[in-house]
């Protein structure tokens, strides 16, 4: 197993690369301009560049391989330039994006935003009625509840999680296709695409890539990634998922080309609170963080719908799988813990990733 051909897929904050180069023992190489030589079946000798920069609360690094150092460098710029008008729109920390504007006025007025917002709340919108609400970006009242209270290391009290409940629910949300506006129906609503903005920058990084006819590269901002074409080898990437119980290690890897890799888990992004470890990931329907599941990881055409479902099957607990089955269109992986034995997991796997997935965990037990 070599950095060259083995991706990372996580939701840490932390260079991919850097991680691979901790687990082989191999040293050199830095975040920013990672360079390596290759000639790919049937071409003319190729040069992958990796260039990268923290961006939407992880790192993103954005790979290619074509033989003209310029050239790539040039449409990975770009393709991260992309990628920071994404988070200038839709971030929830930012006063001045279009999500901001919307959670202080939509609840009064209707609120005009620009396109890519629109159509990522499209998108919203169906992923939430796909999973009978277990994907809902109205959940913003309860992460900034959980965010206040975990401040003061306490956990929500019934009547303040109660009180949340009541401003969550996606039926809240009316889109408005001809004005390309917004409305939020109970005031104190509010949105987080936090859920599906990061993979919508990847697709746009993608179609970035498509303009300027580049045929390999990979991008991957912290647990959503999508490759482009086949890698440098003439081969399908390799892409490979972290243990949940023990994350310095990888749990499996699975090969895929053309394609968009999304997955969800507790097991870095959590809150502490009395001591104890709760799950980032909220229940829209209970308002406490999800259980049951490990992580769940969603293949898919594209990296924006790949990411809410991921979040949905891991609100979706012990029905992560069946929730997956149900979704047409798309592969999975959901690791669960093995009763009694608080050291091992089970990874199930849908029917067509089968021979696609290599365990790398000998402890590590493979459903379906």
């Amino acid at each position: 197993m070599s950095t060259r051909d083995l991706s990372v897929l996580d939701q840490f904050d932390c260079s991919r690369r850097r991680f691979l180069m901790a687990i082989a023992g191999s040293a050199g190489g830095t975040l920013i301009g990672l360079l390596s030589p290759g000639t790919a079946r049937g071409n003319a000798k190729m040069h992958t560049l990796t260039l990268g920069r923290p961006l939407m609360g992880t790192v993103v690094e954005i790979e290619t391989n074509h033989p003209d150092l310029s050239f790539a460098r040039n449409a990975i710029e770009a393709g991260l330039q992309r990628m920071e008008n994404v988070d200038r729109l839709m971030s929830t920390f930012r006063h001045d994006s279009e999500i901001g504007l919307v959670n202080r006025m939509a609840a009064t007025r209707a609120v005009a935003v620009g396109q890519e917002t629109f159509a990522v709340l499209t998108e919203a919108k169906r992923l939430g009625l796909t999973s009978d609400g277990a994907f809902d970006v109205t959940i913003h009242p309860l992460v900034q509840l959980w965010r206040g209270t975990t401040k003061k290391d306490r956990l929500p009290s019934s009547q303040e999680t109660e009180a949340a409940l009541g401003l969550v629910g996606h039926d809240g949300l009316s889109l408005d296709p001809n004005s390309r506006s917004v409305r939020l129906q109970r005031s104190g609503m509010g949105i987080d695409l936090g859920g599906i903005a990061k993979g919508y920058a990847v697709d746009v990084a993608a179609e970035s890539f498509a303009r300027d006819g580049i045929r390999s590269g990979l991008i991957d901002a912290g647990g959503d990634l999508r490759v482009v074409g086949r890698n440098r080898d003439g081969g399908a990437w390799r892409i490979g998922l972290r243990h949940p119980l023990a994350p310095s290690r990888l749990l499996l890897s699975v090969l895929v080309e053309d394609a968009a890799v999304a997955t969800s888990g507790n097991y870095f992004r959590y809150n502490t609170i009395g001591g104890r470890q709760y799950g980032h990931l909220l229940h829209p329907r209970t308002g406490m963080p999800a259980d049951g599941a490990l992580s769940a990881t969603v293949i898919a055409h594209s990296a924006m719908r790949a990411d809410g479902l991921a979040t949905a099957a891991m609100v979706n607990g012990t029905g992560a799988m069946a929730f997956i089955q149900r979704v047409p269109g798309i592969e999975g992986i959901v690791v669960t813990p093995v009763a009694r034995h608080p050291e091992k997991v089970s990874v199930w796997i849908t029917p067509g990733l089968r021979g696609r997935v290599e365990l790398l965990d000998r402890g590590a037990e493979l459903e379906g």
